[in-house]
């Protein structure tokens, strides 16, 4: 098997980006980026590393979502490795 990189764009409430940026590395996020979106709102481009595996991107997604302070999650692109 082979590997997924996963890239999320992730909205977070302004007060709990840094706290949302430290779970993100914590969960295995090999890098973050931030893209500032307008008016103040700033996005986090988030890329993961995953076993090319049935389940696995719905397994990192749910862990995704079950962090505070995260507005709205979307994947913004998958590419084989």
């Amino acid at each position: 098997m082979g590997e997924v990189a996963v890239i999320y764009k992730i909205i977070p409430n302004p007060e709990k980006k840094e706290v949302v940026k430290k779970r993100l590395i914590e969960l295995g996020c090999k890098e973050v980026k931030e893209e500032e979106i307008g008016f103040g709102i700033v996005a986090l481009k988030a890329m993961f590393i995953v076993e090319d595996r049935q389940g696995e991107i719905n397994i990192l997604e749910n862990k995704i979502e079950k962090i505070e302070g995260i507005n709205s999650i979307q994947i913004e692109g998958t590419s084989l490795l």
